[in-house]
């Protein structure tokens, strides 16, 4: 098949690298440069995991989260940092319940950790005396720049090309091609009127080195954070929480000075550090259904729409080029997957 493919974040470069593969004709339109700070996929660092408070996206990353490794062999680069993860909560959260469960009825390997053990797998952490940290092992970090560009040079090797220009006319777009598949992330609304909110998502990386895993805390504002990048001597700690709405094309990327603030609050309570200093900060786009699910559907009978949803969306990016692919060829239908329709 000719395909069209509309955006080049992960899951447009995914599904690009995917269908080449395959053997299809591949065209990828981005209406920006490559690595651009603009989109979803945007930043260093991006957490990949197994395991999942909600069972249903912890058994497609029983497959999924192993996906990573093949696009890395394929790449001969090193892409994936697998430092592991920690979960914590208080220990009769009800998320925490959820994790528990869903790591249990797939017999996931995972260890509970006490406040006086934490330091043994994180030299910084501190936990509160009602909390627990559950430690998973097939986790860690995604080198984001890295990711990208191995995906697209293989996608180009087996002969997709890609176009810089903004596609303003989808309906236009498939009378050219077989197949058009809009992964526009953020910019999908500006195509299809869809219940879908977009959010301006703060980070900050604090002065202080740390070693050991990726962790998010399953409560509040589900704070999340990563060790130190290579060679860096500050850590990453982001913001989950919806923040404010945004336009995609809202120039305006300046970091919310409340999620600055609950960023230092949490490396006090997470790090003990008494003047937490944020010496870089940035934001990225969410774009987010109301319950969190991802949407994959057909708009008609040539134009399939993805938004795997931005606030967890990227540790899916092989699996949802995969998914996107089958569904394409007819291996997979939309019918069996009611979770990710409207």
């Amino acid at each position: 098949m000719k395909i069209a493919i509309v955006g080049a974040g992960i899951h447009g470069l995914s599904t690009a690298r995917e269908l080449s593969k395959r053997g299809h004709q591949v065209t990828v339109f981005e209406q920006h440069r490559p690595g651009n700070p603009f989109g979803s996929s945007f930043g260093r660092t991006r957490i990949v995991r197994q395991a999942y408070p909600d069972q249903f996206y912890t058994e497609i990353l029983l497959e999924g989260h192993a996906l990573w490794y093949d696009l890395e062999a394929e790449s001969g680069e090193k892409l994936i940092h697998e430092v592991g993860l920690l979960f914590v909560a208080p220990q009769d959260n009800e998320e925490m319940r959820h994790e528990l469960d869903a790591l249990d009825n797939l017999k996931l390997p995972h260890r509970i950790l006490t406040p006086g053990e934490i330091r043994e797998v994180h030299s910084h952490m501190v936990l509160g005396s009602d909390e627990i940290a559950v430690m998973t092992l097939s986790a860690g970090w995604a080198d984001v720049p890295a990711v990208l560009d191995a995906t697209r040079q293989i996608a180009e090797s087996h002969g997709a090309s890609f176009v810089q220009e903004r596609v303003v006319d989808l309906v236009g777009l498939g009378t050219r091609f077989d197949r058009v598949v809009l992964t526009a992330g953020a910019w999908i609304t500006k195509f299809i009127d869809l219940p879908l909110a977009t959010t301006l998502q703060t980070f900050g990386y604090i002065d202080q080195e740390m070693h050991g895993p990726v962790w998010i805390e399953g409560f509040g504002d589900h704070m999340y954070g990563f060790p130190s990048e290579p060679g860096a001597q500050n850590a990453k700690i982001g913001f989950h929480t919806a923040g404010p709405a945004t336009d995609p094309d809202d120039p305006d990327r300046n970091p919310q000075p409340d999620a600055l603030a609950a960023v230092c609050e949490a490396a006090r309570r997470r790090f003990g550090l008494a003047v937490p200093s944020v010496v870089e900060s940035g934001c990225c786009l969410y774009t987010t259904a109301a319950n969190e699910d991802f949407k994959v559907f057909w708009c008609d009978e040539r134009i399939l729409a993805a938004s795997p949803c931005s606030g967890h969306g990227f540790k899916f990016g092989p699996w949802m080029g995969r998914f996107l692919a089958d569904i394409l060829e007819g291996k997979e239908s939309l019918g069996d997957w009611p979770r990710f329709g409207f």
